[in-house]
């Protein structure tokens, strides 16, 4: 399941539509506390994040996931205009899908950050046994 976090309603749903088409399941929030209710409710497999949100900025949403589950894979979406913030904020090592995007792009990007967190936790399954 993929939580999409986005304040843009037309973003959202060409976002939720785009995953569907891909055959995954969808959450969504137009906000952070209310993507941090879901993300607790829930527990999705990977977030789809807004930069530039009123109130709690994608940076801020990404801390608080983090502390909840330091393994979540988040992908970042924004326009060309916030990138730089968007690296300053939330580092240089952070996956970024700028808009608009091409489904391609979107698929790429999740299959990556999906196959990553399956293969730690297939590491930290082996160095455990």
């Amino acid at each position: 399941m993929i939580l999409i976090v986005d304040d843009d309603n037309d973003v959202r749903a060409m976002i939720k539509r785009a995953l569907q088409e891909l055959g995954y399941p969808v959450l969504e929030a137009p906000d952070g506390p209310s993507a941090l209710a879901l993300f607790d409710e829930q527990k999705p497999s990977l977030v789809i994040l807004d930069y530039m949100m009123p109130g709690m900025d994608g940076a801020e949403v990404a801390r608080e996931i983090a502390a909840r589950d330091a393994d979540m894979p988040i992908i970042f979406s924004t326009g060309h205009g916030a990138l730089r913030a968007l690296r300053t904020a939330a580092g240089e090592d952070v996956s970024i899908l700028e808009k608009p995007f091409a489904l391609s792009e979107l698929s790429a990007l999740i299959e990556a950050r999906l196959a990553e967190r399956r293969s730690a936790a297939a590491a930290a399954a082996a160095a455990s046994a």
